[in-house]
């Protein structure tokens, strides 16, 4: 744990942090991989109302996870409940007043190869441990809820109450009914907000009990979704549902802001997500609150939930918070100075008095620390570490990075290697990123992290479909615009031979679900790569629009995947025998987001090509593969691979 930090001289806050120095060789595997594969010291943390406790989620062993109580004033720590993580895994735990949590837990089921999340809500005794079940009661009629519902509202001036948007089951196999309940945890009662009704509708309040917002997908006559989305609101807590202004699948709500009697919600201006402020009183008045001409804006700021927004987020080189309330701005300035080395500064959440808050800073080359400050003290004690284990030393920096393409446009990326290499080329691994509309962004990134602790260079480009950069590098999407992705991925790797970093004949490319699809068929169409890793890969664009058949929103993510010849010149299970390199395939069999069987497949095709491949399977494990021993042993197999392959 870091040391306690006294703050009394500032004016505002300061910390002063110490500087260490990088180790001067690659890290051996065997460390390496136990270092950056275990999973994180703390997670997902509250602060309690009266801002004298924190609860939070720890790894324990292999896949589990444990909720611990933190009291700040005895510093004492005490595990109040854990789940196993095969199937069941805690997500978060949140106060809803000093003796009450509410958390959430989920896993995986698998019937006769069909694998699908569920989820539950509980209440959870942080004195006894008692736990009470939130969603609704199931009858014995055999009824069946995948997820039970959502908490929408922490009733911030209702301690121990909070607001459910709760599912029930259909009645003589109808649809299931969605209503909105309001929920006492102890003594537990139930009052009915909103009649659950066999709707999809999803509610938002304003934070403080009163619903203002319901959408709903649209469906056919078999209750699928069909895309499209309709948007309504009410004036007044009990008045009529009317159309909101805004309403068109562009438009996405954020926020009801109680006291600004608005929403927030972003929407396309000038081909970028802007931030907008919604009036809802009627008048339809709209305010343009924030845009960038080069990024999109991410979301809105509140120090807690039901208080009003105070800031914006936006990521270019990295995320960045713009305050649009002058204390907090102030106070923002006050972190940034105090805290240097750790630029990436979250707010968490507050005391009910607004006297305590919880935050968490990090950088590119420090997972982070939960520290609470004392406004009125201007003392900021650290709570936890994000990792016990990693703090910073000789680890990797992180740089941004534009990359020309070949057809005159430009990428963003990023390139992280040690300090310490000496000059000249190195062996360089292409990490491409998953979603596929996702993206990398600034940070510790435990993966690039391993990868650069044995010596490599590492470059993670952003490329078109990418999420982020507004509608035009959007297009599509990386499954209908798979070509382009490619040759991003392309170009990025002659940037880096071009900038003498990387040395071409010691190259390798590794990624994540789309990743790991980029991976393969880059390799397919490249040649340069000498080894390749493709961890929960797609690998068939064909079984991915088969996957999604049973699924109330099959029409939309086959639409979102295409169809016609780019399914099979865009797979790389039809390029096997093109793929010359070895490869490593990584899977969980208890993936609900890309079917195992896509990676099985994937060997069959290899071997049947003759091609060097192999697949380290986890049996009972999802996308993400949240285990500790099983990342540490997916790590060394991949330093293996790279090292037999590239060399360090």
């Amino acid at each position: 744990m870091v040391p306690r930090v006294a703050l009394l001289a500032c004016a505002g806050v300061c910390l002063t942090a110490a500087a260490s120095a990088a180790p001067s060789s690659p890290m051996a595997i065997a460390q390496a991989a136990k270092l950056f594969g275990a999973r994180p010291t703390a997670f997902a943390p509250d602060l309690s109302p009266d801002g004298d406790k924190v609860i939070y989620l720890a790894a324990g062993p292999g896949a589990s996870t444990d909720v611990h109580l933190r009291d700040l004033t005895s510093g004492d720590d005490v595990i109040l409940a854990k789940s196993s993580g095969r199937p069941d895994q805690l997500s978060w735990c949140a106060f809803t007043d000093e003796r009450w949590a509410v958390c959430r837990y989920g896993g995986q089921i698998d019937q006769g190869g069909f694998v699908y999340p569920v989820a539950r809500t509980i209440a959870l005794n942080t004195a006894d441990g008692t736990i009470k079940r939130l969603g609704v009661r199931l009858g014995m009629d055999g009824a069946f809820l995948q997820f039970d519902g959502r908490v929408i509202d922490w009733l911030p001036d209702e301690p121990g109450s909070i607001i459910m948007q709760r599912n029930y089951p259909g009645e003589n196999g109808m649809p299931q009914k969605v209503g909105v309940d309001a929920i006492r945890i102890d003594p537990f009662r139930v009052k009915v907000l909103e009649p659950a009704i066999a709707v999809d509708y999803d509610y938002m309040t304003d934070g403080h009990g009163t619903v203002r917002i319901r959408s709903t997908l649209a469906t056919d006559v078999h209750n699928d979704f069909t895309g499209g989305t309709k948007y309504e609101y009410r004036i007044a807590p009990d008045g009529k549902w009317l159309p909101l202004p805004e309403n068109s699948d562009d438009f996405t709500p954020l926020v009801v802001d109680r006291a600004a009697n608005a929403l927030y919600l972003l929407k396309p201006f000038n081909g970028r997500a802007a931030l907008y402020r919604l009036q809802l009183d009627g008048s339809g008045a709209e305010t343009l609150v924030a845009s960038n001409p080069d990024v999109d804006i991410d979301s809105t700021i509140q120090l807690n939930s039901g208080q009003s927004v105070v800031g914006y987020r936006y990521t270019d080189e990295r995320t960045r918070a713009v305050y649009t309330d002058p204390d907090i701005q102030a106070l923002g300035k006050s972190l940034a100075e105090a805290l240097p080395q750790s630029p990436l500064i979250d707010f968490v959440g507050t005391s009910r008095d607004g006297n305590k808050i919880l935050l968490h800073a990090a950088s590119d080359v420090d997972p982070g620390v939960f520290f609470v400050l004392d406004r009125k003290t201007h003392r900021m004690d650290p709570v936890v570490n994000s990792s016990d284990a990693i703090d910073g030393a000789g680890l990797a920096p992180m740089k941004a990075v534009t990359i020309p393409t070949s057809d005159g446009h430009s990428i963003p990326a990023y390139v992280t290697m040690r300090a310490d290499l000496a000059p000249g080329t190195h062996p360089t691994i292409v990490l491409p990123h998953g979603g596929p509309s996702d993206r990398d962004s600034w940070g510790f990134d435990w993966l690039g992290q391993f990868l650069a602790a044995r010596g490599y260079v590492v470059i993670q480009p952003n490329y078109r479909g990418s999420a982020g950069y507004g509608e035009d590098f959007l297009g599509q999407n990386a499954f209908h615009d798979w070509q382009i992705v490619m040759t991003d991925i392309r170009d990025s790797a002659d940037w880096v031979v071009k900038q003498g970093l990387a040395d071409p004949s010691r190259m390798a490319i590794v990624g994540w679900s789309y990743g790991g699809y980029a991976a393969l068929e880059s390799a397919a169409l490249d040649t340069r790569y000498k080894a390749v890793v493709a961890i929960a890969p797609v690998t068939d664009f064909k079984q991915l629009r088969r996957d999604a058949e049973g699924f109330r929103d099959a029409e939309l993510e086959q639409k979102q995947i295409g169809k016609g010849a780019q399914l099979g010149d865009g797979s790389p299970v039809n390029r096997a025998a093109d793929i010359h390199a070895p490869v490593l395939l990584i899977h969980g069999t208890a993936d609900a987001n890309v079917s195992y069987d896509h990676s099985k497949r994937m060997l069959a095709a290899l071997k049947r090509a003759g091609g060097n491949a192999d697949l380290l399977t986890f049996q009972g494990l999802d996308h993400q593969i949240a285990d500790s021993d099983a990342r540490t042993q997916m790590l060394t197999r991949i330093g293996e691979l790279l090292d037999r392959t590239i060399g360090h």
